[in-house]
């Protein structure tokens, strides 16, 4: 196979199977051979982010990613799609092991916020405890001239708890919880936008769209990258 992708995902693996299903969905197709040409890794093993990232006595995640990357280098793929906001605290590291770039998820997801919320000037996150105590979003959310309201204690422990407890260990989302988490941000915390910092947001948002207060999807926008780039593959 040549000028196709390589999708790293298994973080988790109802994430990784929504981003395949909503980039399917948005692929212009007419006949079984419009579909994109992409491998996915769904590596569910590799151990949790936010576990190594609070702790570094912890199993650390990126050997298996880097040990993905190689594997997957050796294809020559065209580039390579991370789906884990939270595993790109090392993102640096991990395209370190490469020359074949890897699609930065938060840049896009920040990127994108001026065409989804034109007017915004105060950016809410919902994400991982990881995410959200390592500061992964902070320098691309300010850089981009806009200031971050990050979630509170409890708001962090709602969030995990419909992402670990929800979605990764029973296996669905909760539409409610997931609404109340965005409509807290917006209206009790002061966001203009809400950026869905972890794909299991991203799922949840899948499962039940959010219609009241504008969100940055982070993995519906890697989505439109991936399109992007997979359909230019074939110019």
């Amino acid at each position: 196979m040549k000028k196709f992708f390589t999708v790293l995902g298994g973080m988790g693996t109802l994430a990784t199977e929504s981003y395949v299903r909503i980039l399917d969905k948005r692929t212009p197709i007419h006949r079984d051979q419009d579909y994109l040409d992409y491998i996915v890794v769904n590596h569910a093993t590799v151990p949790d982010r936010t576990t190594w990232i609070l702790d570094h006595s912890k199993p650390d995640y990126n050997p298996a990613l880097i040990e993905d990357i190689k594997q997957q280098s050796l294809l020559k793929p065209a580039f390579f799609v991370l789906i884990c906001n939270t595993a790109h605290y090392a993102f640096d590291r991990l395209q370190a092991a490469t020359d074949i770039p890897i699609l930065n998820m938060l840049e896009e997801t920040v990127k994108a916020i001026k065409d989804i919320k034109p007017d915004a000037k105060k950016v809410g996150l919902l994400a991982t405890r990881g995410t959200i105590e390592s500061g992964l979003y902070d320098h691309y959310i300010t850089a981009a001239g806009y200031e971050e309201i990050k979630p509170t204690a409890e708001i962090v422990d709602q969030t995990e708890d419909l992402i670990y407890h929800d979605i990764k260990e029973a296996g669905h989302s909760n539409g409610q919880k997931y609404h109340e988490l965005v409509r807290k941000m917006i209206e009790e915390e002061g966001a203009d936008i809400v950026i869905l910092g972890c794909t299991e947001l991203s799922y949840a948002e899948e499962m039940d769209p959010e219609t009241e207060y504008p969100v940055a999807d982070s993995q519906s926008i890697i989505v439109d990258r991936s399109l992007e780039r997979g359909l230019a593959l074939r110019k």
